[in-house]
């Protein structure tokens, strides 16, 4: 049997009291320096676990935690001590935390992080109880600032048992073993208490008082305590259960908790299909088998029953037919998985048809669904399309679409088409039997959606409106018709095209084409094709056109006769020469005539460049001139010339020659210089200064109405002219031991620039100490030895700041009545790669 020992408190006051008052004297300083100022001093600490078990050659973690009114405090002073009474076990493995130091196997010292704790870890080699102190010496409370644990090491350390599966309403045997660390010798005689906390669903523990729910059991001579977990009803879920071992005194040492899961098979099946199928159409059933259960469904069948309405035409995966059964053998269906099988059938009866589907396995698992059908029969549909206007002479095609409508099919249709008196029969496809002005054709068996096309060439042999008339019949007595007009004319086209005789480069300009019927019947189909010429862009047109590589194509329709239709194409040249565009017109209906235009336009090119020119570099509060050069290097002359200068951060505007335009913000300067020849060229000056130090690029640009821009930068170096002085005095001299003196630091900036970086500094000699200093940008270091002043921001030209620094003399060392001490001041800023000091002697006399 487990046992543990008890705490000798009355050991641990007189070694607390011990080591209070050894260490109370050197943490003095510490504790106060390290009171958090949002939090004031700390008044609590906490050891946590107060006490706790632990096997044998295990590392245990102490946390403790140092708060101000609850608010955890960081860098605070803990102690750990571990008591030596005669029979103590364990020793202080390591510390963690700020700054942790392990005096000994018994005592550690460590500082508290961010979140106010420290920790200790312990380990013992044998059984028996570890007494811990924590000591906070920064709390003043001497009834707080100390507190306690107990860690009970024993040599025998449980085993427990993990998360397990097993089918519903089979009983579940749980054990926990506990065997000795030192030999693996088991322990017996030791209380293992179990319990279920969660009773969803019902169990209860077998042999279990009650309602089962908790039971208590002893290890044995292997050191194995057991306990068997057992469903009330058998169901699908989960049961949590917690283990615990217990001291003598009942008692928790050790505890865990795991999870049982009751699981099972669990068959599911969905069907679908049409809702309406036609008469001698097919339709398709998927039927899907699922297992939504936590084990295997094994020997799994599938079987679909057939209505006498439905033929059996075909199943996937080895579905069989067997009179009005299909069986499939799925085998076995996976955890979470599915298998689908489809079945294809034929309606043969009308009305209402509905599958049966069962599934089945070897576990007795079963599941059921069905299938509603409606079978009905079909309709025909029947169109019939040709040309609207043909010329005499011609041939026009009709197009016969005969279509099966509904959801049943329909058999043995008949097609007859009536030509009318103006034409005649050329041919069909399919061949057809002609008798008269009637052609027959037989199509056979049209599916629901199934469609047969036909055409018919007959020869327009008379102007004016020629109407042909077609039916489609089945067995079934469905029937429909359709009819079509052609009217048969004598159109002939003429076409213009005028276009501009010059353009500029990449500007837009039209071209305008018309088409006319100069014929005595109507332009039927009549169509507009434009070929553009090399480097010459389709833009646009109006009325739209379709742009296929270097063609447009416009579909202007009928033209009747004397009728005209105007085109108007928007294009654009992409190199300069002469483009010549033809533009042919065409149509159906028997036009034989396809007349062309063309028109020839030279593309100008213009073009504009730009340069800039001036001094590189010059220092702040300077001035330059820059020279801005436009030219019109192009074919075309140049309108609405514009010159435009970017003045760069760093930089200002002085003056231009001739006078620009300054924008509202004073970064960019304008000239409107108008029209240039296509050779000619212009030129503007600015005046530029100097801002504050940098490289910038000041660029310029110059743009005209054609579209063309230009533009060149030049990289300009602004240099720095600061000059700074620094200067040191003391504000009597001598000083005697005890009196107070002012030491005043001044810095000048005496050049043209602005001093940035300024950081002054001051060591202060050891025969003084600070007093105090003038300014809140003057900082003092830890050690009261250093001054240090940084500006914050530029020093502008001609500006100086001064500090002044109070310093006390220190007493002379015996036997001195005089001692000549120097301080110094130096000074270091961005502009100025060297620091710059200056020395202030003092004489520190006897009083």
């Amino acid at each position: 049997m487990l046992s543990v020992k008890r705490p000798l408190w009355p050991a641990i006051g007189l070694l607390i009291a011990l080591t209070v008052g050894l260490i109370g004297i050197t943490t003095a300083a510490d504790t106060q320096s390290s009171v958090n100022p949002d939090h004031g001093a700390p008044t609590q600490v906490s050891l946590t676990p107060a006490e706790s078990w632990e096997c044998i050659l295990n590392q245990h973690q102490l946390t403790a935690l140092v708060t101000s009114e609850d608010e955890p405090l960081g860098n605070q002073r803990v102690e750990f001590f571990l008591n030596r009474f005669p029979a103590a076990v364990g020793d202080i493995v390591e510390t963690d935390g700020l700054s942790p130091t392990k005096m000994t196997n018994t005592f550690a010292i460590v500082q508290t992080g961010l979140e106010g704790e420290a920790t200790t870890t312990l380990v013992a080699t044998r059984p028996g109880d570890t007494d811990v102190t924590a000591f906070a010496p920064g709390i003043e409370d001497d009834s707080a600032h100390k507190v306690f644990s107990v860690v009970h090491w024993v040599d025998g350390c449980p085993s427990f048992p993990v998360d397990a599966e097993n089918p519903i309403s089979t009983p579940h045997p749980m054990s926990v073993t506990i065997l000795n660390v030192s030999d693996g010798s088991p322990v017996q005689g030791t209380s293992v208490r179990w319990t279920i906390t969660d009773d969803d669903p019902d169990a209860r523990f077998a042999n279990a008082p009650g309602d089962g729910n908790t039971v208590t059991t002893t290890t044995n001579s292997s050191g194995v305590a057991s306990a068997t977990l057992e469903q009330v009803n058998g169901v699908i879920g989960d049961n949590g259960v917690l283990i615990e071992v217990l001291t003598q005194d009942r008692k928790t040492m050790f505890s865990s908790s795991m999870v049982k899961r009751w699981k099972s098979a669990v068959l599911d099946i969905t069907a679908t299909g049409p809702d309406q199928i036609g008469l001698l159409t097919e339709a398709t059933y998927d039927i899907t088998v699922s297992n939504t259960g936590d084990f295997d469904a094994t020997g799994t069948d599938l079987t679909a029953t057939l209505p006498a309405g439905l033929e059996f035409v075909s199943a996937t995966d080895s579905g069989a037919a067997i009179g009005s059964n299909v069986n499939w053998d799925l085998g076995t269906i996976a955890v979470g998985g599915s298998t689908s099988v489809s079945l294809t059938a034929r309606g043969t009866q009308t009305g209402d048809q509905v599958i049966n589907y069962r599934a089945e396995s070897d576990e007795g698992l079963t599941a059921s669904t069905s299938t509603t059908t409606e079978v009905i029969r079909g309709g025909l549909e029947v169109t019939k399309t040709g040309a609207a206007e043909a010329a005499v002479g011609s041939q026009v095609t009709y197009t016969i679409e005969v279509t099966g409508t509904g959801t049943g099919a329909s058999t043995g249709i008949q097609l007859v088409d009536t030509i009318p008196a103006g034409m005649s029969f050329v041919s069909s496809d399919p061949a057809g039997t002609v008798s008269g002005n009637q052609v027959t054709i037989a199509l056979g068996t049209l599916n629901p959606d199934e469609s047969s096309t036909v055409s018919i060439v007959l020869q327009a042999n008379q102007t004016g409106d020629q109407t042909n008339s077609v039916t489609a019949t089945s067995t079934e007595g469905a029937s429909a018709m359709d009819e079509a007009t052609t009217t048969v004319v004598r159109p002939e086209l003429a076409i213009t095209k005028t276009g501009p005789a010059t353009a500029l480069l990449n500007a837009e300009f039209d071209y305008t084409i018309t088409v006319t019927n100069n014929g005595d019947g109507n332009a039927t189909g009549t169509t507009v094709v434009d070929t553009l010429p090399a480097d010459l862009m389709y833009v646009s047109s109006d009325p739209a056109g379709t742009a296929s590589g270097s063609t447009v194509t416009w579909n202007v329709g009928a033209l009747e006769p004397d009728d005209s239709s105007t085109i108007t194409l928007t294009v654009k040249g992409t190199a300069g020469g002469a483009k010549v565009n033809v533009a042919t017109a065409s149509s159906g209906g028997g036009n034989t005539s396809q007349p062309e235009a063309r028109a020839t336009t030279t593309i100008l090119v213009p073009n504009i460049e730009v340069a800039k020119t001036g001094r590189a570099a010059m220092f702040v509060g300077n001035q330059a001139i820059y020279t801005l050069t436009a030219s019109s290097t192009g074919d075309a002359p140049l309108t609405g010339v514009t010159i435009t200068d970017t003045i760069p951060t760093g930089m200002s505007y002085v003056s231009s020659s001739p006078a620009g335009t300054l924008s509202d913000d004073e970064d960019t300067v304008t000239w409107d210089i108008g029209d240039l020849a296509a050779d000619g060229s212009t030129s503007v000056t600015v005046t530029l200064r100097g801002d504050s130090v940098a490289t910038v690029t000041n660029t310029a640009s110059a743009s005209a109405d054609e579209g063309v821009s230009a533009s060149d930068t030049l990289d300009v170096r602004i240099l720095a002219a600061p000059g700074a002085t620094l200067a040191l005095t003391d504000e009597f001299d001598p000083v005697s031991e005890g009196e107070e003196v002012d030491f005043t630091v001044t810095v000048s900036n005496q050049g043209r620039s602005p001093m940035t970086g300024v950081t002054v500094a001051v060591p202060i000699p050891a025969e003084f100490n600070i007093v105090s200093v003038s300014d809140d940008q003057a900082t003092i270091s830890a050690d009261q030895r250093r001054v240090t002043f940084n500006l914050g921001s530029s020093l502008a030209t001609g500006d100086n700041f001064s500090f002044t620094i109070t310093v006390s003399a220190n007493d002379l060392p015996a036997g001195e009545i005089r001692q000549d001490t120097v301080t110094t001041a130096t000074l270091t800023y961005n502009e100025f790669s060297e620091p710059v000091s200056t020395d202030e002697g003092t004489t520190v006399i006897e009083a």
